[in-house]
């Protein structure tokens, strides 16, 4: 199980709307100080997300709980998220350089959208399967205990 902290912003029909600090890897990276994500991590500044959770341990505005996200949920996400959207673009820039004739006015052109089309309609995809409702509460974080500071 993945743990984060987050912190209650509001809570609505037992259900808590959680805000929590986006953060890159760099404190624990031996090369971060002569990384470019390090350096452009500090000149962005602090990044908050927002998500919802069943209150599950009675937390109240203000509140600071840790959450949970298992593992399989993560890399089941990242792989909808990342993985399948960069294999559709690959694969329809590919179908459509071996489907337009090498003397056609604008191949390039033409390979360019239908790898721009793949993504885009991979991404629609992946968001879809993870909105139904059977995927949403698999990947769904979970709250599971109040932090005591």
């Amino acid at each position: 199980m993945i743990e984060e902290r987050a912190r209650v912003i509001a809570v609505e029909d037992n259900q808590l709307l959680l805000e929590a600090e986006t953060r890159a890897a760099c404190n624990a990276c031996a090369a971060k100080q002569g990384c470019g994500t390090s350096v452009l991590s500090k000149w962005v500044g602090r990044k908050f997300t927002r998500f919802q959770a069943p209150n599950t341990v009675n937390a109240r505005v203000g509140d600071e709980v840790v959450v949970g996200l298992a593992e399989e949920a993560m890399l089941k996400g990242s792989v909808l998220v990342y993985l399948l959207p960069l294999l559709a673009m690959i694969g329809f820039a590919l179908l459509a350089d071996s489907l337009i004739s090498a003397d056609t006015a604008s191949r390039d052109l033409l390979v360019l959208i239908s790898a721009i089309a793949g993504f885009a309609l991979m991404l629609v995809i992946s968001r879809l399967f993870l909105a139904s409702g059977s995927n949403k509460s698999k990947l769904t974080p979970v709250v599971l205990r109040k932090n005591i500071a």
